[in-house]
This record gives structure tokens, sequence and C-alpha cells, in this order.
């Protein structure tokens, strides 16, 4: 029975050794290229990971693979592990048709331990959108007028062999130059375009070593490390990290110009630090700033306030109080109300003059009141407890989290009308049940 089991043994290592495909595996790395869609399918079925662990179809050519008979490679992830409070490390997974990876076989060249671990790309590209370049004159006024030579964000050569041919203002001006419009970016070198390039160093008349580093998207979100560099006519290229979305919103820490920018797609708001420790916030809603404390507002020079419409105070639960060491100014081109609903006491210390382009009525006929500012209640959150604050005159007041913001509920209140008439025009009542 012993000898049985040994000789059985035998012949199966003895055809291991003797496998020519065994011998291949072990030879170490080698070139394979994905597959998206299984074309034996009916109808096509992709070619996807389904317990998304970051495996790849792919096929190897050395090793007589096909397209139709691909074969499932685990992902070798260059950081990772497990700790007590779960996984952690790096996972990024190429997608779409015939991307070339670098794949080997572990444990002696195991047919079964196949792994991907790197891609083979011909043209690097990390900025969202593209990065910059001579604008292609395409009749949407970029490249032409005024931007005659501002640089545009381009689309970049897939292939060494396209970008040998392709003048670089014959590239397509990228989508994401929309964006850059909107924001009012455009024209800006600092927060539009970027030239954080790996090919631009080494474009120089004497190449220089790459600065940049970073990561990008397929659907074009990116992080972008740049240390800087001095071109040959002395051009700077800023130190700056951008941490970018696909639809534009971004943020940008600039070293060289020594500034923090944030903004998101629309330009609609954005934040920046600069240099001098100057603070700009834009908002084209509106702007919202609460403390459950104090709240200290101090300038070393002037406070200057202004209002496209109307101004309110409110003090709640204490007194308003005006202090100054020197004059009071109160001056306005309407009518001036002064109302108290207890008692007035004015005290002057020396002379006290009045004068009027009329008369002086001082008890009588009955003044006018002055306007009541109207309060109202929001909601509030404490201790995870949603609250309420009553009697304030604030349009948008917030909160601990979860705060309810006002797009939120604009966008809940849109979704609510639009399924109301989704369901009226399928005949259905408003839970969605068959009238």
């Amino acid at each position: 029975m012993k000898d049985g089991k040994l000789k059985r043994a035998l012949r199966r290592e003895a055809s291991n050794i003797s496998s020519p495909i065994l011998e291949e595996l072990q030879k170490g790395i080698y070139k394979a290229i994905t597959v998206q869609e299984n074309p034996r399918a009916n109808p096509p079925a992709p070619f996807i990971d389904p317990t998304g662990r970051g495996r790849l179809a792919a096929y190897v050519p050395a090793l007589g693979g096909i397209p139709e008979d691909p074969d499932f490679f685990e992902y070798a992830s260059p950081f990772g592990g497990i700790v007590k409070e779960g996984n952690y490390g790096f996972f990024g997974v190429p997608v779409g048709e015939a991307v070339t990876i670098l794949v080997f076989f572990a444990d002696g060249g195991n047919a079964t331990e196949g792994y991907w671990f790197a891609v083979a790309q011909s043209i690097p590209d990390i900025v969202s959108g593209g990065y910059s370049g001579e604008a292609k004159v395409t009749g949407d006024g970029q490249g032409e007028g005024v931007f005659k030579d501002i640089p545009a964000s381009k689309t970049q050569s897939k292939t060494i062999g396209d970008a040998a041919i392709t003048k670089e203002k014959e590239l397509e001006n990228n989508p994401r130059n929309k964006i850059l419009a909107d924001q009012g970016t455009y024209s800006d070198p600092l927060r539009g375009t970027s030239t954080s390039s790996p090919l631009r160093d080494a474009s120089y008349e004497i190449p220089q070593e790459t600065k940049v580093t970073g990561w990008k998207t397929p659907a074009g979100s990116s992080i972008t490390m740049d240390d800087g560099s001095i071109n040959d006519t002395g051009e700077i290229h800023a130190e700056q990290i951008r941490i970018t979305t696909a639809s534009g919103a971004a943020v940008i820490l600039d070293g060289s110009n020594d500034f923090i920018y944030a903004v998101n797609s629309s330009g609609s708001g954005w934040v920046e630090i600069g240099a001098n420790g100057e603070v700009m916030v834009y908002a084209e809603g509106s702007l919202s700033m609460r403390t459950e404390k104090d709240f200290n507002l101090r300038a070393d020079k002037n406070v200057n306030i202004e209002a496209g419409e109307n101004i309110y105070m409110h003090s709640i639960k204490g007194d308003t109080k005006i202090n100054s060491d020197k004059e009071i100014h109160l001056r306005s081109k309407g009518n001036q109300f002064l109302q108290s609903e207890a008692g007035m006491n004015i005290n002057v210390g020396v002379n006290c003059i009045v004068t009027t382009g009329g008369k002086l009525h001082l008890n009588g006929p009955i003044a006018s009141e002055s306007e009541l500012i109207l309060v109202d209640s929001m909601p509030d959150i404490q201790d995870l407890t949603c609250t309420e604050v009553k009697d304030t005159i604030v349009s948008e007041m917030p909160t601990h989290e979860p705060f309810i913001r006002t797009q939120a509920k604009e966008l809940k209140e849109t979704a609510s009308a639009f399924a109301k008439a989704t369901a009226s025009k399928k005949g259905l009542d408003k839970a969605g049940i068959k009238k």
C-alpha cells in the first residue's frame, strides 16, 4: 500500500519536472495583457474579479496564452497588512482593455500562484485633466484672443509612438478646461492648469531628474506632488501638492509661493491662506459661522462690515453694548427710530444740542415704532441629540455633525418632488403603490 502511494508521488513529481510549462514558469517575470470581456459568454460577460480583491484577468503571450482563455492573477500590493483594528494597505488596480502588466509565479513557478505587481505604461500622467501645454485652437476661445499665450490642460498621447508624431498644440484640449473656466482659474498657473508632469524635467535642454510624484485614477482624480524645478529659460515651476477630484474640486498646498487654497468644482466657494498671513473666504452662497461658546473678533486696525441689503444684530439672553474710546457717529439717509419697551435713560456729560429741520415734538403726536427683527428657531445637535435653538435671527446655523446642510435639504426636496411627479405619471400613489 505504501509502495503504491510512493510510486504515484514519484510519477507525479517526474511529470512536473519534465513539464516545459513549469520550466518556463520558473524563469521569472512576464508581460501579461489584461482582458476585460469574456468573448465566449453569451451575452458577453466582463472578466472582473467578483471578490473585489484586485485580481486581474490576463494572458501571457510568452507562455502561449490567448485572450479567450485568460488566467486570474492575484494582486501583490506594495504595502499592507493586518492589525487588531482590521486590514490596511495601498490599493490601486488598472481598468480598461489591453493594459500591459508584469506578472510572476510564486513558490518556484507554481501555476496556481500567479501574481501581478506592476503596470508597464508608456506615458505617465498624474495630473487631473492632464498637464498643461500650448492650447489647440478649436473656436471656443482657447489659444486665441486674450488667451493666445495661455496654456490649457491637454489630453495626452497614449503611446510613445503617438507622442513622437504629435505636436503639443495638436493634442486635444482636455474637457476639464471648462471646469477651470467656470472656477475662474483657467489662466492661473498656480491654481488652474499644472505643469507637474514626469516628462517636464526630462524635456529641458539639459535634462533633469524628475521632481514629480503622484497618483491618478482612471476617472481623473489625482494626488500630485511636485518638488518644483527651474527650466532652461529661468521659468520657475512651483513646489506644490495638489489633491484634485475628477469633477474639479481641489486643495492646493504651494510651498514656493507659501499659500493654501481650496476650491469647489464650480468655483462658487473657495478659501485661501496667503503668504503674509491673509485669510480670504469667498462664498457665492451664504457664509455661516457658529460657536457654542464665545466668538472673539479683533482687528488691530479697522473692522469694516457692509451689507448689500440689511444688517441685523440681536442679543438673546444678555445686553447689547457698544463702547468707543472716541466718538460714535450714527447716520442714515432715511428715518431713524429709537424705541424702548421699558425705560430710556439719556445722560449727557456736557451739552446736549438738538437741531431739527422742522418741528420738535417732545410728547406727541405718537412716534412710529421701530421695526422688530423677526426671529425663528433652528435645529441643533447637542450630545448627538437633535435639539433646537429658539429666537435666532440667523438663516443658517452650523451644528455638530450630522449637520443638515441647506443644499442637502434642497436636493432632498427636489428628489421628493421628482419622485411624486414620476409616481403620478405612472399611476402610483405617494407611497409608490399602484392605484
